[in-house]
């Protein structure tokens, strides 16, 4: 990849989506070949994240920050000492960002694009890229994992099925899922290729294992004309256009990025955080937004055993500190990366997070996140909130 900032000055996410999707246009015997997605081509990918305060042109100061707050981990630190870093502002909303990796000789470039939420402020940051999965997990998914500012999106495992079926004209044709419970001896990860209709289900039926990436093929008039994939952890990935299908192809993935950032916002946007008012009798919460994980496929459990859970698997690293309240019922968290504190509510066998007045959804996102890959897969999770003051 070669980038020229003049090429993007002025220009729409949808024309940046045209630019690059071009890097994995294919012809039609080249789709004919391909029956599946395995091999070492190079893909697209956009990878979705919840900017709470990256603007374009600020990466030198983030990168900084790597390496002077003591906050930050000792593997952060030294991915910014092992590496240079420059952005070159291609226009507001868009610049180049090049991660060198001098002891490989190599350079691996992608886009940062900030674009807007409801509320008009620049609320995501897109990060588009063709560097192949070799380096990318080693240089841009760092990065991403380490500023921050920024965090990758995240959906349940229902969310990712409900996104990839809305997809038109599209079916499913490969996925991984996973299974991991801790009251069970096995976990399970099982990856098909070449998927018929209702694998998905079986594995789901069989394993109880939930999809953590869903590949998907899209006709267009009618042979199979774009191969994609979506996961859960916040990133999209286009493999192969047919040649002339292009402009499907943007459309979709402006459709699965708009999805995306829906679903993502009605899990974890914390939209009325509790605020306490002092009255002559006493005081008022006006407003709350729990986080809630209901329903697993698990035996029940006692609020004490899972906090021996959550310390043993989720509370157990550097980034969180905790404290049990009410009778060993409550535990009030304080995510030290993200500076916010926010409750888990033990209601056996549900875990359920309230928000506090400092709490935003990088810090309830990250923990379920946490809980999902570390504690158990089998949750269900829902949002609940309300304006109404609780007396």
């Amino acid at each position: 990849m070669d980038f020229d900032p003049a090429d993007f000055e002025g220009k729409s996410k949808r024309d940046i989506l045209h630019n690059l999707v071009e890097y994995v246009v294919k012809t039609d015997e080249d789709m004919d070949e391909k029956e599946t997605r395995s091999g070492g081509d190079t893909d697209l990918n956009i990878y979705l994240c919840d900017n709470q305060g990256f603007e374009i042109g600020d990466l030198d100061y983030w990168v900084h920050q790597l390496t002077e707050d003591d906050r930050i981990t000792g593997h952060a630190a030294n991915f910014a000492k092992e590496h240079t870093f420059s952005e070159d502002i291609a226009d507001d909303d868009i610049s180049i960002v090049t991660i060198t990796t001098p002891e490989k000789g190599r350079e691996d470039e992608f886009l940062f694009v900030t674009t807007n939420g409801p509320s008009g402020e620049e609320d995501y940051l897109w990060v588009l890229t063709t560097v192949h999965s070799d380096w990318r997990d080693k240089t841009i998914e760092r990065l991403l994992d380490y500023l921050p500012s920024i965090e990758r999106l995240y959906l349940s495992a229902d969310d990712l099925e409900d996104l990839t079926g809305d997809i038109s004209d599209s079916r499913v044709s490969g996925f991984t899922a996973k299974y991991h419970a801790p009251n069970r001896e096995r976990d399970a990860t099982l990856r098909f290729t070449g998927a018929e209709p209702g694998d998905l289900e079986k594995a789901e039926e069989a394993f109880d294992a939930k999809p953590t990436r869903i590949d998907f093929d899209q006709t267009n008039s009618p042979s199979t004309a774009i191969q994609g994939a979506n996961t859960n952890n916040g990133r999209i990935s286009m493999r192969s256009v047919r040649d002339g299908s292009e402009p499907k192809a943007v459309e979709t993935l402006l459709g699965i990025t708009e999805g995306y950032q829906e679903l993502d916002r009605a899990r974890f946007d914390v939209e009325f955080p509790p605020e306490l008012d002092a009255l002559d009798n006493g005081f008022s919460v006006n407003g709350f937004t729990a986080v809630e994980l209901t329903n697993p496929d698990r035996d029940d459990a006692t609020p004490e055993e899972l906090v021996e859970e959550l310390e043993a698997r989720v509370l157990n690293g550097n980034r969180y500190r905790h404290g049990i309240r009410d009778g060993g019922t409550k535990l009030r968290v304080w995510d030290t990366e993200h500076d916010e504190t926010f409750d888990v509510a033990l209601e056996p066998p549900d875990i359920v997070l309230y928000a506090r007045d400092s709490t935003t959804a990088l810090s309830l996102r990250e923990f379920v996140r946490e809980v999902y890959e570390e504690l158990d897969s089998t949750y269900s999770l829902q949002k609940r909130q309300n304006p109404v003051a609780v007396q």
